[in-house]
């Protein structure tokens, strides 16, 4: 027989007839196996998915699809398999010839991406089974972030380009940098392989930016709150930055003969400075306790200023990237002015009758 219907199911009878012996009958029970409808596959929602791909979801998802058949005698299996394992085979009929098998996969982890769900249905081994798969996607924060090789030290004013890399963001991360609050721009971004980013930031750090910290973050824009951030606290050297300053006590336009001056040196450096000059009329002065120039730390001070100690005065700080000199203070000394007050004395002859009349005029 060809092309069976379902209706040619039944009992059939063979008989054969001989000439000389007697009639022979068989009979035969032709069974009709009517083959499933090709397995759906519904969402938690009851809709159906189309595609190949199930997801994408997050880590810590739970995945609750439905696998339906429709048809199929005798009963079908509808069996849900993970990677070719069988991993739920309870199955129930929903109504009418209707098969249904609901998979909650709870908790899903990484381990999970790209995993096959097969919703598989068969009712006879006569052929193989009726099939329909998905790939589980995922999308997956990012696992780590790091600064590749970062420079010990960073010259002020020289520009650097500074990588950070990231791996396990599916897709791959977006990363950005930040000084402080303030994202930097000035970065080109690469994508190494199919979970690996490195974000190249050019920069040329100054001197307000020694210690201060460099933020790389990776995060996956689809994953909701997660990102990951490393740290870099910058250490810029630069040449001293020097001032020099009047001593605040003193008035610089009331400066006289014999009075003491001192000057201070201010000095900003990284590294420390490690020796400190002073001029006077852009010769270098040296410590002089007989003509009483002393240098206490990063103080100057003149004891007993003469108009010799007029001039202009500069500091200069070294450290292992240069020297520097600041710009020149410029002391005025005034001569001492000794004064004395002499009075005379005045007689009126008085008019008659009156005595002497003395007054005293004050002369300077």
């Amino acid at each position: 027989m060809q092309n069976l219907k379902r209706h040619d199911q039944g009992v059939y009878r063979c008989r054969i007839d001989f000439r000389t012996i007697q009639t022979q009958t068989y009979r035969y029970n032709l069974s009709v196996i009517v083959l499933p409808e090709q397995p759906v596959v519904l969402d938690r929602w009851g809709r159906h998915l189309n595609g190949t791909k199930l997801g994408p979801k997050e880590e810590g998802d739970d995945v609750v699809i439905t696998c339906r058949v429709s048809g199929g005698r005798p009963q079908p299996e509808v069996r849900w398999l993970i990677n070719g394992v069988i991993v739920d085979d309870q199955y129930e009929q929903n109504s009418g010839d209707v098969i249904e098998n609901r998979l909650l996969w709870p908790t899903i982890q990484r381990s999970d991406l790209n995993a096959i769900f097969t919703c598989q249905t068969m009712n006879t081994k006569l052929v193989e089974p009726k099939e329909t798969s998905y790939v589980l996607d995922m999308h997956l924060k990012p696992l780590t972030i790091k600064v590749i090789n970062p420079p010990a030290t960073l010259v002020a004013d020289k520009r650097y380009e500074i990588v950070c890399q990231s791996t396990g963001s599916r897709p791959n991360a977006i990363i950005t940098w930040y000084k402080g609050k303030r994202q930097m721009r000035r970065t080109r971004d690469e994508t190494v392989d199919h979970n690996t980013t490195t974000s190249t930031l050019s920069f040329a750090p100054t001197t307000e930016d020694d210690g201060k910290t460099l933020t790389c973050r990776a995060e996956n824009p689809n994953v909701n709150g997660l990102f990951l951030e490393t740290d870099w606290k910058m250490n810029v050297v630069y040449p001293p930055m020097v001032t020099i300053q009047l001593g605040p006590t003193l008035v610089v336009d009331d400066i006289k003969e014999g009075d003491d001056v001192y000057f201070e040196c201010h000095v900003r450096a990284n590294p420390d400075w490690k020796r400190l000059q002073w001029f006077h009329n852009d010769v270098l002065l040296q410590y002089n306790g007989s003509a009483r120039i002393i240098q206490s730390g990063q103080s100057l001070v003149l004891q007993k200023v003469t108009k010799q100690s007029a001039g202009y005065y500069a500091c200069s700080a070294i450290n292992a990237e240069g020297e520097t000199v600041s710009d020149q203070q410029h002391l005025r000394v005034k001569r001492k002015c000794e004064s004395s007050r002499h009075f005379a004395s005045i007689r009126f002859l008085p008019p008659p009758g009156r005595g002497f009349v003395s007054l005293r005029q004050q002369e300077s």
